[in-house]
């Protein structure tokens, strides 16, 4: 990591439900000494809705969303002017185009991307990323190297806590019998879960509300939880259910509420991914590989409050420290100054 502090300019995504990730950089990076500046995207959101919702043909449309966006790229390059930036950090849905970006490195300004995306997900990721300095991703190979041969400096970069998220670990909680279930829904884990129901389960996700059994329990998308309201559910229910995704198994990716529920205080059961491995331990978290093996362990922990305490300890000292935002950030600053 640099000796002398940078100036750094955090934009975030103009998708209001990733802005945690860029406040958790920006307070790391200010917590590490850096002089740390947010380019305020949501004053633009309504100018972007407006041309969203015109009554035009495609080609109209798209033609001005990309104005649209030029123009608040533009403004991200003058406000990166004049704070006389070192480094501007952005992430795949951050207004920052491919012009903007050679503008800053003109003029010595450093480049840096973290997709949190992943690439599959993301079909254009090769033109949002374009021209970026360094590019940190939440994957692992072989994404790492196919960033290199596109002349990327590339930085395994998973996602972190909060270190000002940490709950102190409670022995009782409001919510002893509650389990939520954090994910979507499918035919195979609606038949693991509706054996549980009676203990009083509350489930956030898509597609709950097309089982009827669990309609009067389904409480809507994730992303309509605020901060404070995750934060007391991570603390205070029994059991949380962390699903990845809905086809158990696949995939290799660890989510960002991993990291966050252990921050809090919570237990988890969560999904097996490829890069768990060597994150975590057995000690940390309970993970399963079907659902079938879910529903088993719900049976096994939820009356276990002693074991479970066990686990939230283990996994909140081990988040807090080496997986927070403080950590991610010096880890990204080592990269980019030694591909100077």
């Amino acid at each position: 990591m640099p000796n002398a502090p940078q100036r750094i300019l955090v934009v975030p995504p103009l998708d209001k439900a990733d802005y945690c990730v860029a406040s958790g950089c920006a307070e790391a990076l200010e917590a590490l000494g850096h002089n740390v500046s947010i380019f305020d995207t949501e004053p633009w959101l309504p100018m972007c809705s407006a041309l969203q919702k015109l009554p035009v043909r495609l080609n109209y449309q798209e033609k001005l969303n990309a104005q649209g966006i030029e123009l608040i790229s533009s403004a991200v390059a003058a406000v990166a002017e004049a704070k006389q930036v070192d480094i501007v950090l952005g992430f795949p849905d951050s207004p920052i185009t491919a012009s903007t970006r050679k503008e800053l490195q003109g003029q010595s300004v450093r480049t840096v991307c973290w997709m949190t995306t992943e690439s599959g997900r993301f079909p254009f990721w090769r033109k949002v990323i374009e021209g970026y300095d360094v590019v940190a991703t939440i994957e692992h190979e072989p994404f790492i190297s196919e960033l290199s041969v596109l002349g990327h400096t590339p930085a395994y970069l998973p996602f972190a806590a909060k270190s000002d998220c940490k709950t102190p670990v409670s022995t009782h909680t409001a919510a002893e019998d509650m389990i939520v279930v954090l994910g979507d829904a499918s035919d195979e884990l609606a038949n693991a879960l509706v054996r549980h129901i009676e203990r009083g389960i509350v489930l956030w996700g898509d597609g709950w509300d097309k089982y009827e059994q669990f309609v009067p329990y389904y409480q809507g998308k994730l992303s309509s939880l605020t901060r404070s309201e995750r934060k007391a559910l991570y603390r205070d229910a029994a059991i949380i259910v962390n699903l990845h995704s809905k086809n158990i198994g696949g995939g290799d990716t660890v989510n960002m509420e991993t990291f966050a529920i252990a921050s809090c205080g919570g237990f988890q059961l969560v999904d097996k991914r490829t890069l768990m491995e060597g994150m975590f331990s057995y000690d940390e978290l309970v993970i399963f590989e079907s659902a079938e093996e879910l529903s088993e362990q719900i049976t096994e922990f939820v009356d276990d409050r002693d074991t479970r305490l066990e686990y939230v300890r283990n996994a909140q000292n081990l988040v807090l420290s080496k997986h927070t935002y403080e950590h991610r950030m010096r880890k990204l600053l080592d990269v980019l100054f030694a591909s100077e």
